[in-house]
């Protein structure tokens, strides 16, 4: 296989060697910029087809992957909760001894489902969990509990256990919040499936099914679900949750289910019981286990004979049966609240029985929930333990209004007023644009640059609003268009502009400005829909980002990206002022290809080791993403360009339909030529010759010089004779001063513009008369017929949507591809998914940014398009940057702007939350944070005037260094 692989760099080698040949013999590199195109596009191949090649020994079967992606997954599952396990200090020095007793016989299925009979007993405690599940014939349990009593820790256990004591085949046990499922219109699998890969997101490519990994594994059982919060459902839904349970779940399909008691009790009664489930229930800890574990967490203080105590040895041994101290401690969430408040912080337990308020218990298990938070921020050196208690407040109450636990970074753009959730970064592009673009128009530039940039941004606007459902992707965008494309139609000129070919050069400033910047924007909205990025979109990893290597390869491997950057970066630059010369299409075509070759090879390196591997799955993975990107790109558009043939072409052509035939009044004569001409006042002819292209006849003679050069013959003006020095050896030049007969070309790029008929019949090409017409003159002789002006629309629409559909389509395909993320080894973190999202944003714009560039570039040297497709290319240039505003990190930069501004939140926000995380406030549950309990953020959620009065201490400044 080796030898494959250097044939095909051989082969590229060569290609090289010819084109620099090519380049040396012609002393020029402007005969070769075709061959370095293509020359790019087989080098991009060679690295794709080399590392396809470049396959494993012994390649795995289907089972095979399936078993180690099982095992990487589990492993992934293990050190994440492991982690959560340490963050909680629940082995410090050892859990709370939680409890529990098979529940009431009603709550649970017939004994018969159940299996061991009818007086079989699941009781048991914490360290007993994976021995009780594995009891039950049916392995299917439910944990009922009142609020705080350990069933979110008793899940943690029970996965933990279970891997612990994992044999190859066994299904993985994965922690599944419920309260994001919607059990009347999602399917579980599908909801299992979509919750997996947004947790380790490798598990959400495409394999060869067509399904997603996470969906095979899920279907070949390899998956335990652990549904955790049955109530955090609403509650019309939790009946219809238990239902789909029953309903989709095959029999010997294991799960374990958690509820509190009370929700779970109506459940049955509104409903049905979970199908040969067992129904255990936790009971409150015992006063003398709580005590025992507060004593031996706190603080040691020396007693009066120097034996060991504690700050709650004296208010433990005052309680009594029933006081609200005891049956607050009942609960292990409050013992870790009372933990973390007192026994962590030195500070005196003694004012839970001073204070007055406190003999009600909730009382005092809020005021143990408010000073949960600053315990745990006193001892923090970065942050205000007043502003975090504020920050967390404001989280805890946009979580309440959007009924969620999942505090998800690329969702807090949610919490912007309205319209800035979707439209927020579009907005803010368009004020940096107007930001520059006034400046500039107070200085004397084109009044025009305001009004085009407000209206592009209004086009944009609208058609990215537009896609609020699925259905809408490219209708509604389509039918804005339609009335921007009669506007141009009606009152864009009945004539060519010979030297820039689009058909609405030359219309009236103030309409065209709005007009076609906001047909640009819909261009540009257009090409969002094409790339799929999502009005609300998830965060996306890529396989450049993916790991960070150690070592002399990895240092390799970052000087390789910093000088494909570096190139990049020369591109950008050249681009503004070479737009059409062979270097910049040479440096593009070698970049794109290294960059392919780079990111196809790169993306081998981040699966762990015994992670799953699947090389032949990049090729088609890049295969299926660029033919779905490409399928979708052109009918993008291709039908936006027919939108505006059919509109604008139309309209125009009807209104030249009714012109009249010449511009001035007169008897119409014939010439010997089958032309129709009519003479005017000041002897100045409008002709009109039979296959209807006009030419005007002036009626003074004009002084000119006839050229003669290479077999070429052209007229030119005296002024142009002079100043570029056209007639110097070994150019031939012959004065003329006669009448002439004036016409213009199509527009065809570096070519003449007009014809020159001289007396004598002659024909000769001219690049410039203008000074010799006047306005009503030249749009005389740059008139289209009816005929013209559709064909030159159809041309300009469907070359243009062409152009648009190409770059569109690799964009999308590139965008597609380089979210499949290929990590299996470990949970991606909230910061770790914001840094590959941010990255796989830039590698997006760059992207789209080349693909711009050289398909503009390429279109028409390569295919013989017309410059429609190139200026179709070229408008998708500034979709990179929208591409980056609108991604997952582009909407949190526009959330910091507005939430951080307004003191809402703190500037340094990531690292806010990994400190909260941190200190035990949140939890992490694979990209997304979540306060430590529900009764936590329900309480921060609440208004302040339902506070007691804290202690002094609890709102004290935390000490700095």
């Amino acid at each position: 296989m080796r030898y494959w692989r250097r044939g095909i760099w051989v082969g590229a080698v060569l290609a090289t060697g010819a084109v620099v040949a090519v380049a040396v013999r012609e002393r020029s590199l402007s005969s070769t910029g075709s061959l370095v195109s293509v020359l790019g596009f087989l080098v991009s191949m060679a690295g794709l087809v080399a590392n396809t090649l470049r396959t494993a020994p012994g390649e795995r079967s289907p089972a095979d992957h399936l078993e180690h992606a099982a095992d990487a997954l589990a492993e992934a599952v293990r050190l994440h909760w492991q982690a959560e396990w340490r963050l909680r200090r629940l082995q410090d020095p050892r859990p709370l001894p939680v409890r529990w007793t098979t529940a009431d016989p009603w709550l649970a299925d017939a004994p018969e489902n159940i299996g061991g009979g009818a007086d079989a007993r699941f009781d048991g405690v914490l360290d007993d969990i994976a021995r009780v599940f594995a009891r039950v014939p049916a392995r299917r349990l439910v944990v009922l509990g009142a609020p705080g009593s350990g069933k979110t820790v008793l899940a943690v256990r029970f996965a933990l256990d279970l891997l612990e004591r994992r044999d190859t085949g066994d299904p993985v046990p994965v922690i599944f919040p419920l309260a994001t499922w919607q059990p009347d219109s999602t399917d579980l699998y599908a909801w299992l499936s979509a919750r997996l890969a947004e947790g380790y997101p490798a598990l959400g490519s495409l394999q060869r099914s067509g399904a997603s990994l996470a969906a095979e594994l899920l279907d070949a059982g390899r998956v335990l679900p652990v549904l955790d919060g049955l109530d955090e459902l609403a509650p019309p839904l939790r009946a219809e949750a238990v239902r789909r349970l029953n309903s989709a779940l095959d029999e010997g399909s294991p799960l374990l289910l958690s509820c509190r008691s009370e929700v779970y009790a109506q459940v049955v009664a509104d409903g049905d019981v979970f199908t040969a489930a067992a129904v255990v229930e936790l009971q409150p800890l015992a006063f003398e286990e709580a005590a025992d574990f507060l004593r031996r967490t706190a603080r040691p203080v020396r007693g009066p004979a120097g034996e060991r105590t504690t700050a709650w040895d004296p208010v433990l041994a005052r309680t009594r049966p029933g006081d609200p101290v005891r049956r607050v401690l009942a609960s292990p969430l409050m013992v870790a609240m009372a933990r973390a408040v007192y026994g962590e912080s030195g500070n005196d337990p003694a004012e839970l029985l001073r204070r007055p308020e406190f003999a009600d218990p909730t009382a005092l298990e809020e005021y143990l929930l408010d000073a949960f938070v600053p315990a745990a921020f006193a001892g923090s050196a970065r942050w205000d333990t007043g502003r975090a208690v504020h920050w967390l407040r404001f989280l805890a109450r946009h979580l309440e209004h959007r009924d969620t636990r999942d505090l998800a970074w690329w969702e807090l753009h949610l919490a912007l007023p309205r319209p800035l959730p979707r439209l927020g970064p579009l907005l803010l592009l368009g004020l940096l644009a107007e930001a520059v673009c006034l400046p500039l128009w107070a200085l004397g530039q084109d009044p025009a640059l305001p009004a085009v940039t407000a209206a592009t941004v209004a086009g944009v606007c609208a058609g990215y609003a537009a896609r609020s459902r699925p259905r809408r992707r490219f209708l509604l965008p389509l039918l804005y268009a339609l009335p921007l494309s009669l506007a141009v139609g009606l009152t864009r000129p009945l004539s060519q502009d010979p030297y820039f070919a689009v058909p609405f050069a030359g219309m009236p400033r103030a309409l065209g400005w709005l007009a076609v910047g906001g047909l640009y924007g819909l261009v540009i909205a257009t090409g969002l829909a094409a790339i799929g990025l999502a009005t609300s979109p998830l965060p996306s990893t890529m396989p450049f980002f993916g790991r960070r290597r150690r070592g002399p390869r990895g240092r390799r491997s970052r000087r390789a990206a910093a000088g494909l950057l570096t190139a990049a970066g020369v591109l950008l630059v050249g681009a503004g002022f070479l737009p059409d010369s062979p270097l910049l299409a040479a440096l593009g075509a070698v970049l794109a290809g290294a960059l392919t070759a780079y990111l196809v090879r790169g993306e081998s390196g981040v699966v762990a080791k015994g992670g799953p591997r699947d090389p032949a799955g990049r090729a088609r993975r890049l295969g299926r993403a660029m033919a779905h990107g490409l399928a979708v790109g052109l009918l993008a558009g291709l039908s936006l360009g027919a939108v505006f043939t059919l509109a604008e072409g139309g309209t125009a052509a009807a209104r030249a339909a009714l012109r009249a035939d010449f511009p001035v009044d007169g008897p119409v004569r014939h010439a010997p030529d089958g032309s129709r001409y009519v003479d005017a006042a000041d002897g100045t002819r409008y002709g009109l010759r039979a296959h209807g292209r006009t030419y005007l006849v002036l009626p003074e003679p004009v002084h000119g010089t006839l050229i003669e050069h290479g077999g070429t013959r052209e007229f030119a003006l005296p002024a142009d004779v002079r100043d570029l020095d056209l007639c110097a050896p070994p150019a031939r030049c012959t004065a003329i001063d006669q009448r002439l007969a004036i016409s213009a070309h199509d527009y065809r790029p570096d070519g003449e513009v007009f014809t020159v008929r001289l007396t004598d019949g002659r024909d000769l090409g001219s690049y410039d008369l203008s000074p010799l017409l006047d306005r009503a003159d030249g749009e005389w002789v740059t008139r289209q017929s009816p005929g013209a002006i559709l064909r030159t629309a159809v041309v300009f629409g469907l070359a243009g949507g062409l152009g648009l559909g190409l770059v569109g389509g690799i964009a999308a395909g590139l965008h597609r591809w380089l979210g499949a993320p290929v990590d299996v080894t470990r949970s991606l973190s909230p910061s770790a998914s914001l840094r590959t999202d941010r990255g796989t944003a830039l590698a997006r714009a760059l992207f789209t940014y080349l693909a711009a560039v050289l398909a503009g570039s390429a279109l028409p040297r390569l295919l013989g398009l017309p410059d429609a497709a190139s200026i179709g290319a070229y408008a998708l240039i500034p979709t990179g940057v929208v591409t980056v505003a609108m991604s997952a990190w582009g909407r949190l930069a526009v959330a910091r702007l507005w939430l951080c501004g307004r003191g809402a939140l703190p500037w340094r926000l990531m690292a806010f939350l990994g400190e909260a995380h941190r200190l035990g406030v949140l939890r992490q549950a694979g990209a997304v944070y979540q306060f430590r309990h529900a009764r936590l953020q329900e309480r921060l959620s609440s208004p302040p005037a339902t506070r007691p009065r804290p202690a002094p201490w609890s709102v004290r400044r935390s000490s700095r260094p």
